[in-house]
């Protein structure tokens, strides 16, 4: 029998009692969470209870996040089920008491200052009692106060003053912690998150079954972040995924299996639509107009890891450790990360962080300078098991052993221009020569000529020789009077580098304790009548 979709039902129900309302015929048990797909900005729930006895019967699914989308519900039944209608309903705290308001809300910060409250009262309670019977004490030796009983109740006298004193700081950390405590659960009044939802849904079965709650809530998410660690001597690069899981939804998720999704639910859905000109004639003079008038403006964590051991047995004797892979799945451009252990994302805000993928291999290495821009060379890596799988993300990168900085993971731009390691104070450069000369124009010159020449020395200060790559530019002329020549030396490795117009780029070996000297010399001619515009 096929599983069977109950159409969406919404009664709109409010709880007005003090108590949490259960139907006739109920069974209001603590639903399963069997799966959760975590996005951006929302989550996908699955959750489970099963139908006990046979006949006419309602099952409640409590205790569930206030801010769940009602039309996202549904109800899916496993075997010979009918299912009828299902109610949701919003309950505040007081009146859902099951489910343990104050930890089942994920306010773990209220449990956590009211711990600490309590612990203060207990130190002050007793410093109190210790206080008084020292005041007992002491009323005793100030009826003996003959020999070493005098001597005693001075002592007692001492502890006394100690005692008060120490009662004296209890009671300002007690008031401080009242304080908090109280900030706290004004705070938490006003907010959402100070109710529950309730799904109640009618059943109808002969055998035992279960029945499964769908929905979306909003005010979970991920983010995918990455370390890049490059080796420079073996040339090894590794790329660590990890991702970094969030959660306020108001329900505690504990133990529960969980799929990260790449996809973004939040994005547009269809494509725009190609706009069409219509084209008309109008007057010369309204052209005029129109080119003069005012244009309008436009409109406008906590680590997820495995334990270090499992008792004291010896290692034949140790069961196998798990393993926590996680397999992923591509679906036409929608990558999922089924995490292979259950995880306890609890709803306070805090960051769960689990390693999802990880890559290796060996990469070309060079390095890389655009002097016009800065008189540096940068380390760089290319990688050929990077992946458009991987999201975008924060990218920290490594260079033999250090952290040297922090960039972004995008596929497309890694992949073409590879991955930058920082800047090698190794490698010397120095600007030669930067030269602007303006042609004399003269009386009967139709044309007029600049000519800019530059030259760059680089000097390989390391012990082995390394690879170079050198960026220029050409200057790019857009108006067809406007001619420029080039001359290079040496000459350029590629012209218009990576699909780049006017980019250039050299690239050789540069020795061990070697220098090298680039030179660009650039003579643009153009009208004599004219004015040249650089933009």
């Amino acid at each position: 029998m096929q599983p069977y979709l109950s159409k969406l039902s919404l009664l709109g129900v409010v709880a007005s009692g003090l108590a949490l309302w259960v139907p006739i015929n109920a069974q209001a048990a603590m639903s399963n969470i069997d799966n959760i797909t975590i996005y951006q900005g929302l989550a996908s729930v699955t959750r489970s209870l099963p139908i006990n006895g046979s006949g006419e019967q309602t099952l409640v699914f409590s205790c569930l996040s206030p801010t769940i989308d009602p039309e996202s519900i549904s109800v899916q039944a496993l075997g010979n089920v009918n299912v009828g209608e299902f109610s949701i309903e919003t309950l505040s705290a007081e009146q859902a008491a099951q489910c343990q308001y104050g930890q089942y809300q994920g306010d773990t910060k209220i449990q956590s200052q009211k711990n600490n409250l309590t612990d203060i009262s207990a130190e002050l309670e007793a410093a109190r009692l210790t206080k008084a019977y020292l005041q007992n004490l002491t009323k005793v030796t100030q009826i003996n106060t003959a020999g070493t009983l005098a001597n005693n109740a001075r002592d007692l006298e001492t502890q006394a003053a100690s005692i008060n004193k120490r009662i004296v700081e209890l009671q300002q950390r007690e008031a401080q912690a009242k304080d908090a405590l109280n900030q706290l659960l004004a705070g938490n009044t006003t907010s959402k998150q100070n109710s529950v939802t309730q799904v109640s849904v009618r059943t109808a079965s002969r055998t035992p079954s279960t029945v499964k709650l769908h929905y979306q809530v909003r005010g979970a998410s991920w983010e995918p972040t990455y370390q890049a660690r490059l080796n420079t001597d073996s040339k090894q690069l590794n790329i660590t995924a990890s991702a970094i899981i969030t959660q306020q939804t108001g329900e505690n998720w504990n133990n529960v299996p969980v799929i990260l999704s790449t996809v973004n639910p939040n994005q547009t859905t269809t494509s725009q639509l190609p706009r069409v000109e219509r084209l008309s004639l109008y007057e010369e003079e309204q052209a005029k107009l129109s080119r003069y008038a005012q244009p309008m403006m436009e409109a406008a964590p906590v680590v997820v890891s495995a334990r270090d051991n499992y008792g004291g047995a010896g290692a034949a004797e140790m069961p196998p450790l798990p393993s926590f892979s996680v397999s992923s799945q591509n679906k036409n451009g929608i990558t999922e990360y089924r995490l292979p252990q259950r995880v306890s994302i609890p709803s306070d805000g805090r960051r769960v962080r689990t390693v999802i993928d990880e890559q290796s291999g060996t990469s070309k290495l060079w390095l890389r300078s655009t002097p016009s821009a800065e008189t540096a060379a940068y380390w760089y890596a290319s990688a050929p098991f990077l992946t458009p799988a991987w999201a975008d993300g924060s990218l920290q990168l490594y260079r033999d052993d250090n952290y040297v900085g922090q960039s972004r993971y995008n596929y497309q731009n890694l992949k073409e221009q590879g991955i930058g390691f920082g800047i090698d104070p190794s490698l010397l450069v120095k600007q030669l020569t930067d030269e602007n000369k303006q042609g004399d124009k003269g009386v009967f010159n139709r044309q007029q000529t600049k000519t800019i020449t530059q030259a760059y020395q680089f000097t390989n200060q390391h012990n082995r020789s390394v690879r170079l790559q050198v960026l220029s530019a050409e200057p790019v002329s857009s108006d067809d009077s406007i001619k420029v020549t080039a001359a290079h030396t040496p000459a350029i490795s590629q012209k218009d580098w990576n699909d780049n117009k006017g980019m250039v780029a050299w690239e050789f070996d540069l020795p061990s304790k070697q220098a090298q000297v680039v030179q660009s010399t650039y003579q643009i001619s153009y009208p004599a009548d004219k004015k040249l515009s650089t933009n």
